[in-house]
């Protein structure tokens, strides 16, 4: 018996174990390097040793994530490709959804289907744009996850698209989503630019004036009080405290600043976090020189 054991013992030893799947490995590469590519490779190479659906379904969500980011830095007249990653970016995330429903599949199957839709152009944007909104609105109802991409991806939705009759398009629903979107915000693993700019943009299109701010907002907090439904009490969340609204980059509350001061403030925040930054990655300086060109053009 142990001249049989001892071999077997040394065969398992030499055998190369079967890659285990690190959620963190993940985030690592996609967050910290940007290393898009390279957090596709390990996915795919983990995969097929998934533990159960539950594991399948996270390791395919970040699959639909990684391959829609390097599907964005495939050149714009390259249509066909584009529409090609962008399209396995969607499969992955239904794959994701068929072996586990969660907020982060049907978050980026979203995603996907909104980037096809834009490079299909305006009319097919309108056509992808009630699908999106019903997806993302179970990530936000159904999962309860106040999910902070989730928002901006509502936010864009509600600026980018015309208002009725032709869609559902809404300044201020916009601007209270993407407000909803920086207040839980992953501050851990980004700097969150683009929000901050995002937002700042949006205010100076709206260009309301601090005395038109203050009475706006006060009707906005007896919406956002009555509203239970995540998706619809955030329409109102930039007035939810009415007037006296506070936020965390500025020294007064919004009834007393206009949309354009608040975006200058915005700004001023977003750059002095990307100073601090030791080590900003290239899409955060990129990143912050538009916040430069913005802010001086407003200023």
């Amino acid at each position: 018996m142990k001249m049989i054991m001892i071999p077997f013992l040394i065969a398992a030893a030499v055998l190369p174990l079967a890659a285990s799947f690190d959620a963190a490995e993940s985030d690592r590469l996609f967050y910290h390097e940007e290393a898009f590519e390279a957090d596709r490779d390990y996915l795919l190479s983990v995969l097929p040793d998934a533990e159960d659906e539950s594991e399948r379904a996270a390791i395919l969500w970040r699959l639909s994530r990684s391959t829609l980011y390097i599907t964005d830095g495939i050149d714009e007249d390259d249509k066909d490709g584009r529409l090609a990653g962008y399209g396995e970016s969607q499969t992955y995330a239904q794959e994701s959804l068929d072996a586990e429903e969660t907020a982060d599949g049907y978050h980026w199957l979203a995603s996907a289907i909104g980037r096809i839709g834009q490079v299909n152009g305006p009319l097919n944007s309108l056509s992808k744009a009630k699908p999106m909104r019903g997806y993302i609105e179970r990530v936000q109802n159904d999962f309860n996850a106040d999910m902070s991409d989730a928002w901006y991806v509502l936010s864009l939705l509600y600026n980018q698209l015309p208002g009725a009759p032709i869609s559902f398009g809404n300044d201020n629903y916009a601007i209270s989503y993407i407000r909803r979107c920086i207040d839980t915000q992953d501050t851990e693993n980004r700097l969150n630019l683009t929000n901050f700019l995002e937002l700042a943009q949006q205010l100076h299109d709206r260009g309301w004036s601090a005395s038109k701010r203050a009475k706006e907002l006060d009707k906005m907090a007896e919406r956002f009080a009555e509203e239970s439904v995540p998706t619809e009490k955030m329409k109102f969340y930039e007035g939810r405290d009415g007037r006296d609204t506070e936020v965390f980059y500025a020294s007064a509350p919004l009834g007393e600043m206009s949309d354009d001061q608040e975006a200058m403030q915005l700004c001023y925040y977003a750059l002095s976090l990307y100073v601090a930054e030791m080590d900003p990655l290239p899409s955060e300086t990129e990143r912050a020189y538009e916040i430069e060109d913005f802010l001086s053009s407003i200023s």
